[in-house]
């Protein structure tokens, strides 16, 4: 039987070990509030940033690292990823003699890119925000250690209670960008998809995938789609001098070269379905 550990099991690390045990696994979780994880999982109750790790099962088989930052801050960023997963490795190095993949969930965020620009894993890391630079600097610690790592650079996640864009839209928050705004998105399913998926490929996974679907978007596209959806204004255009932000479309060619396929490829049926509530966010 494979052996799961979920480390930092939130929304989308809870998909990841149902996926799993949907294939006979045995799963493991460790998170602050284990009350609030599924109970066909192992659960234990851990604060990675203070306490004690507990002991690891010397025959896990494959780890998920999924952290999510106590705050938005650097200081949170430095804790939460790059301290944690260097005591990560320690025990594993010493508790895990059987691991066949680690998978850690990075972003997009630590890429470049820029005037429509393709970006595929080729391209150099070029972090622009401090709490970029740490998660290129645990992607850095962690292929720099002697576990079979595989980075998973997800894009904007969304799905089941991500509803970032459409309560924009709803509270009259959203502005049409003035000029070029290319954004990239991953449902929170087809992540936890490819994570089980190259979890089956053994030796053949490559230490770095870029996760997105299969069509980059215009921003104002986007918004256009989910006001005629909920039958509201659409947005006015952004006047303010503000940074657009990044304006790059990245290519998941690589990932679907191993046979993986998003089962929603593009923000238009993703979002056709969590606005028919098709899912529910995990606790």
């Amino acid at each position: 039987m494979t052996k799961v550990l979920l480390v930092s099991c939130g929304d989308v690390g809870i998909e990841t070990g149902l996926r799993f045990q949907a294939r006979g696994a045995q799963v493991t979780a460790w998170r602050r509030n284990p009350g609030r994880l599924p109970a066909t999982f192992h659960a234990h109750r851990v604060d990675l940033s203070t306490d004690e790790l507990p002991s690891i099962d010397p025959e896990t088989d494959i780890v998920v690292f999924t952290p999510v930052p106590a705050q938005r801050d650097a200081a949170s960023y430095e804790r939460d990823y790059l301290q944690t997963a260097g005591r990560l490795l320690d025990a594993l190095q010493e508790q895990a003699p059987n691991l066949s993949r680690f998978f850690y969930i990075s972003s997009t965020a630590v890429n470049a890119g820029h005037d429509g620009q393709w970006i595929d894993e080729q391209h150099p890391k070029a972090p622009s925000r401090d709490t970029a630079h740490i998660l290129a600097r645990t992607e850095d610690l962690l292929l720099g250690s002697a576990l079979p790592v595989t980075i998973l650079r997800a894009s904007g996640i969304y799905g089941p209670g991500r509803n970032y864009l459409i309560n924009q839209i709803r509270n009259g928050q959203a502005r049409v960008p003035s000029g070029s705004r290319w954004t990239n998105r991953i449902h929170r399913d087809d992540l936890a998809k490819a994570v089980v998926h190259l979890a089956q490929l053994g030796t053949d996974v490559r230490e770095l995938y870029l996760v997105t679907d299969n069509q980059p978007a215009q921003l104002a596209e986007v918004y256009q789609y989910l006001a005629d959806s909920l039958r509201l204004p659409v947005p006015e255009p952004d006047k303010s001098k503000a940074a657009a932000g990044a304006d790059r479309r990245l290519s998941n060619a690589l990932l679907r070269s191993t046979g993986w396929e998003p089962t929603f490829p593009n923000y238009q049926e993703g979002y056709r379905a969590i606005l028919r509530g098709s899912a529910a966010r995990h606790p």
